[in-house]
């Protein structure tokens, strides 16, 4: 579906350290803060990778980790039957990220990440649709991103509550396949698990999640989200067929190499933010 999942590594080397914005979308007038985007949700998402490895991973300035996201081994049991290429991404590596919070600016973050390893198994979970099932009446949503999400959710559901204590906004974010993660876990934690907590969204480099009735249902339910997308970077243009983004696109380039690892990688979409910053300052 992807065309490789060399496309999903976040740890490309970066050849050329420059980057423009690009269309309507990149202007500081939206909203976006692209200062914020490069110091807080980029490097949660460095981190939902670095988890994998070891506890102690750096976090922004002031942030804290509380817990791990991880899949459910028996929610991958019971899927494994209907899609056995789960079970292989769930013993790839169980851990999909890491929840926390900064006290001090009250804000609580679910950081997901994409995958790990450089095989295809992404690229055989499908994009068939199917009723996204956190929320009845919400529309449809990619079958195979649904999956991974429904691994991993009881995760969030058991550490939400510790993670928002104290706080009063929540962000929820990904890169790549946590990308599509963080798109489907956005309504499920405002509806079901946090109500009092509207999450603000912002990713990179994701995946179209859903069809045209789920992005307008996830409009009018998230009504703050980012979708950073990199000049040349394939991944957020699939699926291609009946597939809707939500949010609002944030176009950057990294400029360097056409190569898809780089374009797809954090490093290029930390050259892309830094340049945005650089041309408004």
């Amino acid at each position: 579906m992807f065309g490789g999942a060399g496309l999903f590594a976040p740890w490309a080397t970066p050849l050329m350290n420059t980057a423009y914005a690009t269309g309507p979308d990149s202007s500081i007038v939206t909203g976006f803060d692209p200062q914020f985007a490069l110091d807080v949700p980029l490097p949660l998402c460095l981190a939902a990778y670095s988890v994998t490895d070891c506890n102690n991973v750096p976090l922004p300035p002031g942030f804290v980790q509380t817990a791990l996201i991880k899949v459910d081994a028996i929610t991958a049991g019971k899927k494994a039957a209907k899609h056995p290429e789960v079970t292989q991404l769930a013993f790839n590596a169980n851990i999909f990220g890491l929840m926390g919070r900064n006290a001090s600016t009250r804000t609580a973050f679910v950081a997901f990440r994409g995958t790990i390893t450089f095989d295809d198994v992404i690229t055989d979970l499908g994009a068939i649709p199917e009723p996204y099932e956190p929320v009845g009446g919400f529309g449809y949503v990619h079958s195979g991103f649904q999956t991974v999400y429904q691994l991993v959710r009881e995760s969030v559901v058991n550490n939400i509550a510790s993670a928002a204590t104290g706080c009063d906004r929540i962000l929820v974010t990904g890169h790549s396949l946590g990308a599509a993660l963080a798109v489907l876990a956005a309504p499920d934690i405002f509806r079901n698990m946090t109500p009092n907590l509207r999450p603000n969204t912002i990713t990179f480099a994701g995946p179209i999640a859903g069809l045209c009735d789920f992005a307008k249902a996830f409009n009018q339910a998230i009504t703050s989200c980012y979708r950073v997308v990199n000049f040349l970077d394939l991944v957020p243009y699939l699926p291609p067929f009946f597939y809707k983004h939500v949010g609002r696109a944030i176009e950057v380039d990294s400029g360097g190499s056409i190569d898809p690892l780089w374009r797809h990688s954090l490093f290029a979409y930390k050259a892309g933010l830094e340049r945005i910053i650089h041309s408004n300052g």
